[in-house]
């Protein structure tokens, strides 16, 4: 058996590419195993995902409330730049109780739980929007608590600003003692009425 001879170019090379050559091994095992444990880890979280959307069901009955559609898909229209583009959502419960008509959506973990959440809060804002309903539930299965979430509108905005300008008017008109000012209050007031029933 030769001895390594440091001298040798092509012991060198030899040693250099068997260097190489392990570390590359070693980079491949360690992607592999990270890879594998992150698969794992998302495959669990998936795992008992599905199994708390299953145990809301036996909660929502206890709860008196009747499920009426499970995981169906909505598609809604919306337009980009004048091009009219498709998009679909996918509730987990559609529930009905005492004629009314409830979303409900499933959440685990710890930040998801809560309308905080951007993501959670910009997803039931969605399907408050896409499906007719009566309320939007989240439900946190970790606490086994069902919270409505309720969104102003901006009809409703609107008619609240319209309310306040409206008192405000009435106000200035009562305070006022002549009469051609408070008949052009009045007309203003008619046209924005006009114009926010247009909207």
């Amino acid at each position: 058996m030769q001895n390594f001879d440091y001298t040798n170019q092509n012991h060198i090379i030899f040693l250099l590419l068997g260097l190489i050559i392990v570390v590359l091994v070693f980079l491949i095992v360690r992607y592999k195993i990270k890879t594998y444990i992150q698969e794992r880890r998302v495959r669990k979280r998936f795992e008992r995902g599905n199994k708390l959307e299953l145990q809301a069901r036996n909660f929502l009955k206890s709860k008196g409330y009747t499920i009426i559609d499970y995981q169906s898909t909505y598609e809604h229209k919306y337009m980009e730049d004048g091009e009219v583009m498709y998009a679909e959502i996918q509730p987990d419960y559609i529930v009905k109780k005492n004629g009314k008509k409830y979303i409900v959506e499933v959440k685990s973990g710890n930040q998801a739980i809560s309308a905080r959440n951007r993501n959670t809060r910009r997803q039931l804002l969605e399907y408050d929007y896409v499906v007719e309903n009566d309320g939007v539930f989240l439900l946190d299965m970790e606490n086994r608590q069902l919270k409505l979430v309720q969104f102003k509108s901006k009809m409703e905005r609107r008619s609240g600003r319209l309310i306040k300008a409206v008192i405000i008017a009435a106000i200035i008109g009562m305070a006022i003692p002549y009469w051609p000012v408070k008949v052009a209050i009045g007309l203003v007031l008619l046209v924005l009425f006009a114009i926010e029933s247009r909207y």
